[in-house]
Order: C-alpha cells, then sequence, then structure tokens
C-alpha cells in the first residue's frame, strides 16, 4: 500500500469506550492488518483484508459522520506508511485525533497533536 491509500476495516460513529475521552462521540476509523494476532484482541476480524481508500476518501467519510473527535485504530494502524499523513490531515481540520496503537511500532513520527493510546 503507498501513502496515498490505506487498507480500511471500516469507518463508523460510536461513543469513546476508552481514555479519557471514554463517553464522548467519537469516529473511528480502522484500519486493516496486525502482526501481533493478540489471543485477546476484540477487533480480530481487522488482522487481514480491508478495503484500499485513497486519504481524500477517508477524511470525506469521516466528515460526512459529523463531528470532531476521531480515533484511528486498527488491527494495528502504524503498519501502514499513509496512517501518519491521514492523522496530520485530521488535525489540520481541527479536530482531537487518537491515536490507539499496540506498542509495537515507532510512535515518535506521529505528529505531536495527536494522542497517542498505547495498549501494551
Amino acid at each position: 500500500m503507498n501513502n496515498d491509500r490505506l487498507s480500511i476495516s471500516e469507518i463508523y460513529n460510536s461513543i469513546q469506550g476508552e481514555s479519557t475521552w471514554a463517553g464522548l462521540p467519537c469516529i473511528f476509523v480502522r484500519l486493516a492488518g496486525c502482526h501481533l494476532r493478540c489471543a485477546y484482541c476484540d477487533s480480530a476480524f481487522a488482522f487481514s483484508g480491508g478495503q484500499s481508500m485513497s486519504l481524500e476518501s477517508i477524511v470525506e467519510e469521516a466528515q460526512q459522520l459529523g463531528g470532531t473527535l476521531v480515533q484511528v485504530t486498527g488491527g494495528e494502524p502504524l503498519l501502514q506508511n499513509g496512517c501518519h499523513e491521514l492523522m496530520r490531515r485530521f488535525c489540520d481540520l481541527g479536530w482531537t485525533v487518537l491515536l490507539e496503537t499496540s506498542g509495537s511500532c515507532v510512535i515518535s513520527e506521529v505528529d505531536e497533536r495527536v494522542h497517542r493510546i498505547v495498549d501494551i
């Protein structure tokens, strides 16, 4: 997958159930693909598969859902190079961006405006 397309498992509205944003309406952008296969994972369906989408299409779909709190999750979202650019685009819109990651990928390149939720 190149940097302007991501493999997306799903994009949907829900209520944030974790972290300090728990209870708030949130748009979830779930990227497909994970290299860990944790037995306790609540989204094992996102280990593989997904639909290839342009970054522009992902942002447009999220905007249509309404709201300005978005969580980029997976699978493991940081396995896809374009994830960093996607998060930057949401930040540039003035949105609050949450990244849920396993901690198995380097997070030093994540935009400083993104809130990191590291599940170890």
